[in-house]
């Protein structure tokens, strides 16, 4: 029996760019493609839509969806701001329970989307700039007074809202930032501080209008010791700003019923094969499913591989699909599990860097 015989692997191999699901084909694919767990769909049930919705009165905040390099953070960005823009991008999602969830925010956006990445400007200047583009694109003419004409931002952003609400009445405006943290990582102390401001801004007017704000980072800011320097203004940040963080369960469920799906034949045979090792490994019969659900990836390679800070950007579903692929057409070993442990990632680290 080979590896290729016990797995339909699907493989993930491209980096998803937030950008992408600007255009209505790639939107479409970008949310069928995704593979959402019963547990990512209660969080965004819980905290993600609540926030974006405006039909009921609450509290709204900006959000923080956190998940390192090639978790699927943008990925998941790219679904929720595509479902939020087009209703019928909704009945695309493969999971029920966020289907019925998500019919608050189905359609009731316009969106706009963009990454940051490396860049010595203003965040504030960055953001805005991005609006005024996409404002006039909608024929909306509005222009934001600089830093040294404006005590605040908020009082301005209020205005364009009022603007956008003329044009669009019965719609949220949502806008989605991608790669936040590498930003915010090559900014002077002062930028950084600015930075959080105008981020505290925006996430404090989401309760008086319908502006929506979400910005994806590799790490929650709030637990980095990167920015223990101005932890007095991510306190007030914090205040305004709900997270989503994307698990290793998240991740593991992705692997399985993406890149490693198996049939009920091909987990029949895994079974019988693992349960003759069972014995050997100190939690392998209590775990037996979770096993047979990523094998042949060990269950604790995603937990050892999210530890290691060897090579700068992680990503993990790559890394799998990588590591398959060079294992399709073996012989599944008769007298060893077959499974491949966290320590074959060395091998990998070592040919890519």
């Amino acid at each position: 029996m080979k590896y290729k015989d016990l797995v339909s692997f699907n493989p993930v191999e491209t980096v998803i760019k937030l950008v992408e699901a600007d255009k209505p084909q790639e939107a479409l694919r970008l949310v069928k493609t995704y593979v959402m767990s019963d547990s990512m769909a209660k969080t965004l049930e819980e905290v993600v839509i609540p926030q974006l919705q405006f039909e009921d009165p609450f509290d709204n905040k900006g959000i923080f969806i956190v998940g390192n390099y090639g978790t699927g953070k943008s990925h998941l960005m790219s679904v929720i701001s595509a479902v939020a823009e087009d209703e019928e991008m909704l009945k695309l999602v493969n999971n029920k329970r966020f289907q019925e969830a998500a019919q608050s925010i189905a359609g009731k956006f316009e969106v706009l989307r963009f990454e940051i990445g490396t860049s010595k400007m203003e965040f504030r200047d960055i953001v805005v700039g991005h609006l005024e583009k996409d404002l006039a694109k909608r024929g909306i003419n509005y222009r934001f007074p600089s830093m040294e004409e404006a005590p605040n931002t908020k009082d301005s952003l209020l205005e364009m809202m009022a603007l956008f609400q003329e044009k669009y009445p019965d719609m949220g405006y949502l806008i989605v930032a991608d790669e936040f943290l590498d930003y915010l990582r090559g900014l002077t102390e002062q930028k950084v501080v600015l930075a959080l401001n105008f981020l505290r801004e925006i996430g404090e007017i989401s309760k008086s209008c319908r502006i929506r704000f979400i910005a994806g980072v590799q790490e929650s800011l709030f637990d980095s010791g990167q920015f223990a320097f101005v932890a007095d203004s991510l306190r007030r940040v914090r205040d305004r700003y709900e997270q989503l963080v994307i698990r290793k369960q998240d991740v593991a469920y992705v692997v399985s019923e993406r890149i490693l799906k198996k049939n009920e034949r091909q987990k029949a045979w895994i079974r019988e094969h693992l349960s003759k090792f069972s014995h050997l490994y100190s939690n392998m019969a209590d775990r037996l499913e979770e096993y047979v659900d990523l094998y042949p990836i060990h269950p604790a390679y995603i937990e050892i591989f999210e530890k290691v800070y060897i090579a700068e950007k992680r990503e993990i579903l790559k890394t799998i699909t990588h590591t398959i692929k060079k294992i399709l057409d073996q012989d599944v070993p008769e007298n060893e599990t077959g499974i491949i442990s966290y320590d074959s990632y060395w091998e990998y680290i070592k040919e890519n860097t």
